[in-house]
């Protein structure tokens, strides 16, 4: 790269890493509640380490053994983690640096600290959520909430907290998992019981007023996406989703208790036929459907769908697809596929913390691929300003999702 060039790089570079910057974000996928919601409001260090992507690095690289370490408590469980991954070891998987990364945008540094220590010094900064959102560039977050989880939809009772912020999804595994209680929710919820399908309807329906969902979700292995073109009740669901201009998240190839003993640590990739997908885009081509998919193998057949089929959109890096040398190539091929057309990250956040850097670590990645790329078209003489690159990453991080979803 000659001087010329080697400016230009750095000029369009910084032009994009500040635009980035500046961009606020609408996080469309994250297991996120409110300060409101107590118990489920995740926040801190403890919580932080406790992330099941780092109770499985544990388990899975030390003696330790899972029956011991749920005999802990939940601070000693982290105490044991920050000792094991962090200074026994290097911690260089995406899961380890994303808490170095955390601590450093709170300026701790970490030397030979115990985890009582760490804690303690960041407990002292006394953050709150709305810290956290600035911090991140977030402006909103769509939550993932489950309907059949009796204690979780008694939060939406009350109406004291910012919706605006905290955005609502309807989750909907329970009806593949465990639909006779499901069921029976549907029912202690509604009433003049007519059948089975119009009952859980007429219960989504009370949902749907209650919470004011932005999209509906469901996370599916290759036999539970079989069931959903051919059930009656699903077909009822998708006729509703419609009537509501709902779109529909499909959460593709997750394999659940591949290692039942680690509980939400313990699930897996499974398998994923995508002519399945395509067959429910043509069938229902009237909904719409957010899709992601965890098997690396099915990434470059779910980006060429996208091409085909208009009420299809891509969304992010799901789960164990969410590590950067993964996503810098992925996120190559849907731009040479799709333009930037895709729904470009969601943080799949469950503690607030991980916002800072779920994010953080995902605009590096874009500062670099969408450099390249304006490169590219600077030396073909199409010009590239500084409002194009502004549109393009407020596209990436927050309209093309808002569209889809039809907010404003």
């Amino acid at each position: 790269m000659n001087n010329n060039n080697n400016f230009k790089y750095k000029e369009i570079s910084n032009l994009t890493k500040k635009h980035i910057d500046k961009t606020e974000i609408f996080d469309m996928h994250t297991h996120l509640f409110p300060p409101e919601h107590k118990s489920f409001y995740l926040i801190g260090l403890k919580n932080v380490l406790n992330y099941h992507y780092l109770i499985a690095e544990l388990l899975t690289s030390t003696d330790v053994e899972i029956k011991e370490f749920n005999l802990l408590t939940e601070n000693e469980k982290a105490s044991l983690i920050w000792s094991e991954l962090f200074q026994k070891r290097s911690p260089v998987s995406e899961a380890c640096q994303g808490v170095l990364t955390i601590l450093k945008k709170f300026s701790i540094t970490i030397a030979n600290k115990d985890y009582y220590t760490i804690d303690k010094e960041l407990k002292d900064k006394r953050y709150t959520d709305q810290d956290i959102f600035s911090q991140s560039n977030v402006k909103s977050v769509v939550m993932t909430n489950n309907p059949f989880d009796k204690k979780e939809w008694s939060l939406f009772d009350k109406n004291n907290w910012d919706r605006n912020k905290y955005l609502s999804s309807l989750r909907l595994d329970n009806l593949f998992f465990d639909f006779e209680n499901s069921l029976k929710i549907a029912i202690e919820h509604t009433s003049n019981y007519e059948d089975k399908n119009n009952t859980i309807i007429k219960y989504l329906e009370s949902c749907y007023h209650k919470a004011n969902p932005v999209y509906a979700a469901v996370s599916l292995n290759g036999k539970d996406f079989d069931n959903l073109l051919n059930d009656d009740l699903w077909l009822k669901i998708l006729n509703w989703l419609e009537s509501k201009n709902l779109p529909l998240s499909l959460m593709l190839g997750v394999k659940r208790g591949v290692n039942k003993n680690f509980g939400l640590a313990g699930d897996g990739v499974g398998e994923i036929d995508l002519k399945d997908l395509s067959k429910l885009c043509n069938l229902y081509q009237e909904n719409k459907f957010l899709v992601t998919a965890l098997p690396l193998n099915c990434q470059y057949e779910l980006t060429v769908l996208a091409r085909k089929h208009p009420n299809l959109k891509i969304f992010g890096f799901w789960w164990f697809m969410n590590q950067p040398s993964i996503i810098e190539f992925i996120l190559k091929m849907r731009i040479d596929l799709l333009g930037l057309s895709f729904i470009s990250q969601h943080s799949d956040a469950r503690i607030i913390d991980q916002l800072i850097y779920k994010w953080s670590h995902f605009k590096e990645i874009l500062q670099k691929v969408l450099s390249d790329y304006y490169i590219k078209l600077s030396e073909k003489n199409f010009e590239v300003t500084e409002n194009l690159i502004k549109r393009d990453i407020s596209n990436l991080l927050k309209n093309n999702v808002k569209k889809f979803l039809g907010l404003k």
